[in-house]
Formats: structure tokens, C-alpha cells, sequence
């Protein structure tokens, strides 16, 4: 099994099968946050679809062809009713990915605590929602519940989004600061660990420093600062860079 991680992405790939993995979306966030009175930026999805139609190009330029795409959940943002751009926007996603893949493709949707409803968008792609996705050694999860299934012995990966990680670095006077997304990667259980960042582009997500899983809303105690930081370079840059365990911040 290899994994890459690519941008805000990871790509899995094992048994002759490549499997693109998205976390958190939100889509619908700009309808939703006028609808309260809160004026946010417009271009929202279309920034989205701009950013992973730059992993797309990279992989083709690789020559890896995507069998499967995860989405980790909270794929739209309302937590209530359907807001007209999230029936637009998730479908027009999916068709998004269906053209990407190719019809062979399979697409799969865990859900999130955002996801109450989605099963009737996603229903009309003939598409199901699902709890959580076991493929091969890997258990694919929202992270803010907890499955008996995952425990199993031939379950070496969980591989998580909902807690948004990111990381604020600063020079050495506390002047300049600046947040960024990251993936975090550990160990519970004796299984290993992948804490996937948000794909929302707005908010870069929230400072994981001295907290632990729990903390965050993820349905572990994990002990986050054993984990390792993979930082996010940044929108146009598809690069990521180790800086160790948490706790060395």
C-alpha cells in the first residue's frame, strides 16, 4: 500500500486501485451564512472545484487514473434543511467526479454530522450514505463517532476528517503569524492514524497545538501531540511539509 498526500488530499493506492480521498467540503457555506446575515466572499464552490481540479491535473500528468473517491463527510454545511445551492452544488459536484473517474468510477459518501439530509441529494446520483467505508486495511470515518467494526484486526488505517487541524507558525518574536492546514498522523490502538484537513478553502480550520482528540469534537481521546504534521503548503501548491511531532511546536 502507498499513500501520497497531495495538497489537501490523499491518494491511496493498493491492489492495482487508486483511491482519491476529500475531507470536509461545506458546500452550500456561502447561501447558508447570508441566510444569517453574515456576508462572506462569493466563489466559493467555484474555488473548491478549482483547487481539486489541480490534483486532478496533476495525477493525469502522473498518469494515475482515480478507480474510487471518499468523501469524509460534512459534504454540505446547513445542518437542517436543504438550501437550493447545496442541492446545486452537490450535485454538480458529483457530476464533477463522475466525469473525472469515468463511469467505472465509484464515488463514496460517508457522513458527517453536517450530513443529515444529504442521503436525499445523493440519492438522485444513485448513490447511498454510508456510516463508514472498510476498503482493504482501511476504515474510512467522519471521526465523530466510533464503529466496532474499525477495531477489527485487518483494519490497520483510519483515515478521518471533521476536526479541520490546522497549525499556526510564527517567527521567533510572536510578530508574523500564519495558519495553515494540515494532515495529522499517529497511532491508537495499534492502528494508524489519518487525520485528514478540511477541503473548505475560506477557514483554514482550528489550532490543534496542545489540544487532544477529543478536544476537537473527534470521537477519540487521541494523544495528539505524538502525532506527526504534514502541513499544507498552500491553494496553488500541491506540496506538503513534515515538521514533526506536534508537541516539538
Amino acid at each position: 500500500m502507498e499513500i501520497k498526500y497531495i495538497g489537501k488530499t490523499l491518494l491511496i493506492e493498493d491492489s492495482g486501485e487508486r483511491v482519491l480521498v476529500i475531507g470536509d467540503l461545506h458546500l452550500g457555506y456561502e447561501e447558508a451564512m447570508r441566510t444569517n446575515g453574515i456576508l462572506v466572499p462569493s466563489g466559493i464552490y467555484e474555488e473548491i472545484v478549482r483547487e481539486i481540479e489541480l490534483v486532478f491535473d496533476y495525477l493525469e500528468k502522473k498518469r494515475k487514473k482515480v478507480d474510487k473517491v471518499v468523501l469524509l463527510g460534512d459534504v454540505r454545511h446547513e445542518f437542517g434543511r436543504i438550501l437550493k445551492s447545496e442541492w446545486k452544488e452537490v450535485l454538480d459536484f458529483l457530476d464533477y467526479l463522475k466525469e473525472k473517474i469515468g463511469k467505472k468510477g465509484e464515488i463514496v459518501v460517508v457522513k458527517g454530522n453536517h450530513d443529515t439530509m444529504t442521503v436525499n441529494i445523493v440519492k438522485k446520483k444513485n448513490i447511498e450514505i454510508v456510516d463508514y467505508y472498510i476498503w482493504g486495511g482501511l476504515a474510512f470515518l467522519h471521526g465523530d463517532k466510533d464503529f466496532d467494526v474499525v477495531y477489527d484486526k485487518d483494519i490497520k488505517y483510519w483515515v478521518m476528517g471533521h476536526a479541520h487541524p490546522a497549525v499556526v507558525l510564527q517567527d521567533k518574536k510572536s510578530v508574523k503569524k500564519e495558519k495553515y492546514k494540515c494532515f495529522l498522523v499517529g497511532k491508537f490502538k495499534r492502528k494508524e492514524i489519518i487525520v485528514v484537513p478540511s477541503f473548505f478553502p475560506i477557514v483554514e480550520g482550528s489550532d490543534v497545538t496542545g489540544l487532544n482528540g477529543n478536544e476537537l469534537g473527534l470521537a477519540w481521546d487521541f494523544k495528539l501531540g505524538s502525532f506527526e504534521v504534514k502541513i499544507v503548503e498552500g491553494e496553488e501548491s500541491l506540496e506538503t511539509l513534515d515538521f514533526g511531532r506536534l508537541n516539538k511546536f
